[in-house]
């Protein structure tokens, strides 16, 4: 055992100290007022006593005198040391009510602690669904149950979002597999109905989505764990590169693209930022209808970087636009569900990776509007690209 776990083990409790601090406190007020009356009594001018008794008659009716003590207190000194007696005694008794009184301020003092300690330890056994709520006044301890309870209700979101994301995460991995083990399966039980060409894209394919799907849960990951080392990235030849990536499969969707990127700079990863804009186009392409178009553009104003990505497509209602951005959640329309479900979700994550937001919205006519803005580069952009 250490040496600090030894001394937490040894170290009194907090209702112990508050109890010795409060108890103390009264104590040293007490032994401070003793000696002060002490002080002034002991130096006080000294009256001599009367050289005769006092006669008989001179007491009062009925006064109750007792000879011992009328004969003690002579002098001063004597009334002193009376004075000390008695009022050390009345000071042990003020110091053991004061403790007393000190134990129990002390454990209504603490009782919220308890109850807050109860409720984390609950919560350590895996009950995400226990809440503090502690009740009373606004002060200290409530500002604090109330915190951990905003606390608790985030890790349980979170949770439960994590949770959400490996189940649909699984199910998308192993679809494809479960399609590739099926098709090997058939055609090594019927090689003779079976051709390779026709059997070789239908794998190629169902592979090619296999790894769609691992790079964007690896760029996903790389996203949500922050950018690390990030250098200043021409957001405009990547826009151009993801533009020439994404033609082949507009043109077979008989959709449009069209890109305006001019000149922009920002601070980041760049294979993350070309994840973000491709899946941008992407998104526009795979969720429009044959004759349809799709424009992304990039805008420098007021110390920030605009990249909108409009496309046409179905109606599309403010609720639909929200729920796009979770994850494997695919807007099922005329336009099909293809894609999966990853597009937006890797776009947000990536854009607060990169001190951004995303956002989108529906147009009046169909289709959406998606915009990410993220804070521009220090210094001037260099060069200038176009793209039609």
């Amino acid at each position: 055992m250490s040496v600090s776990a030894a001394l937490r083990r040894t170290r009194p409790s907090i209702r112990v100290r508050l109890t010795l601090l409060l108890g103390g406190a009264v104590l040293a007020c007490g032994v401070l007022l003793l000696v002060t009356v002490y002080a002034l009594m002991r130096y006080l001018p000294d009256y001599a006593a009367p050289s005769t008794p006092l006669a008989p008659n001179a007491i009062p009716p009925g006064a109750l005198v007792r000879p011992a003590m009328r004969s003690s207190i002579a002098t001063r000194d004597d009334f002193l040391g009376v004075l000390l007696q008695v009022s050390g005694l009345a000071l042990a008794g003020l110091a053991l009510v004061a403790f007393v009184l000190g134990w129990i301020i002390a454990g209504r003092i603490l009782a919220p602690v308890h109850r807050i300690t109860s409720t984390a330890r609950t919560v350590a056994g895996d009950n995400l669904h226990e809440r503090i709520q502690l009740g009373g006044r606004r002060d200290e301890f409530t500002e604090l149950a109330d915190t951990i309870d905003t606390m608790l209700d985030r890790l349980h979101d979170s949770f439960e979002a994590q949770q959400r994301f490996a189940a649909n995460a699984s199910h998308e991995l192993r679809t494809p597999l479960a399609t590739t083990r099926t098709m090997l399966q058939v055609a090594l039980a019927h090689p003779d109905d079976h051709e390779l060409a026709v059997l070789g894209p239908k794998l190629l394919a169902t592979n090619d989505r296999s790894i769609t799907t691992v790079e964007s849960l690896l760029a996903l990951s790389r996203a949500d764990h922050g950018i690390t080392d990030p250098r200043p990235v021409d957001l405009a030849a990547v826009a151009e590169g993801a533009l020439e990536q994404v033609r082949a499969e507009a043109a077979a969707a008989g959709v449009e693209v069209r890109g305006e990127p001019h000149p922009a700079r920002v601070d980041g990863d760049r294979d993350l930022l070309h994840h973000l804009v491709l899946n941008l186009l992407q998104n526009a392409v795979r969720h429009n209808h044959r004759g349809g178009g799709a424009r992304l553009s990039v805008e420098v104003a007021d110390g920030s970087v605009t990249i909108t990505a409009t496309n046409t497509g179905d109606d599309l209602t403010a609720a639909d636009t929200g729920e796009l951005f979770e994850a494997f959640r695919r807007h099922r329309g005329r336009t099909g569900t293809r894609g999966h479900g990853l597009g937006l979700t890797l776009v947000r994550a990536i854009a607060r990776s990169h001190g951004g937001t995303a956002g989108a919205a529906p147009n009046p006519g169909g289709g959406l509007t998606v915009t990410v803005r993220l804070p521009e580069a220090a210094g001037p952009a260099r060069g200038r690209s176009s793209a039609g």
